[in-house]
């Protein structure tokens, strides 16, 4: 896969963006009042930095089914092959769903063009909040989040967890260094990595 025109404003490593589908177009009423137009589609890909293609490509549509937004198509490719330690970091079944049913009805509700918005490229975007998310940094429960997507992606861990999280990749191995000097995640060797999650925080509550 190579970058195609839809991509071009795209950053490098991986993002996640909303586009209307084609079809009927359905209008669906938020909780919160907001009307929102279905179908929809959201894609969460990868940009390699040295070569400026696409490495894998995850794109889901949502639909209006018997009046609640449902998860309709998925189309997951990748080159030379898909990945499945990284779709196990960066994609769950559920996100679309959340986007629609949540995320966009809240950027609705504050007047932000949700066709422009950057989505989270980890875990539950409806759950995302930036401003949680930064002072959430350095407490216990960030740390056991990083060391356990650490674990889950391997490696290559520190692109991979830089790129979602908008940092540079020494930022990520002090994190890493820092979750093992609070007995989150487990020591190992000198020069060595790896290590399993030993949840102290969750044992001690």
């Amino acid at each position: 896969m190579t970058r195609s025109n839809t991509l071009k404003n795209r950053p490098n490593g991986v993002s996640s963006r909303l586009r209307r589908g084609k079809g009927i177009r359905s209008k669906w009423i938020a909780s919160n009042g907001q009307v929102v137009q279905l179908p929809l589609v959201l894609d969460i890909l990868n940009i390699d930095e040295g070569t400026g293609g696409v490495t894998w490509f995850v794109e889901a549509r949502v639909d209006l089914i018997s009046d609640q937004p449902e998860l309709t198509d998925v189309h997951i490719k990748g080159q030379p092959f898909l990945d499945a330690r990284y779709l196990q970091v960066f994609f769950r079944w559920a996100t679309p769903i959340d986007v629609v049913a949540r995320t966009v009805p809240n950027l609705l509700e504050r007047g932000i063009d949700p066709f422009k918005h950057e989505y989270a490229s980890s875990g539950y975007p409806g759950d995302f909040d930036s401003s949680k998310k930064v002072n959430a940094r350095l407490s216990d429960e960030f740390l056991e989040e990083i060391a356990q997507q650490y674990i889950n992606v391997g490696r290559g861990y520190a692109q991979i967890i830089a790129s979602d999280r908008g940092v540079a990749k020494r930022t990520v191995v002090s994190w890493v260094e820092k979750a093992r000097r609070r007995g989150i995640l487990s020591a190992t060797k000198p020069g060595s990595s790896g290590g399993s999650l030993l949840l102290k925080r969750k044992m001690k509550g």
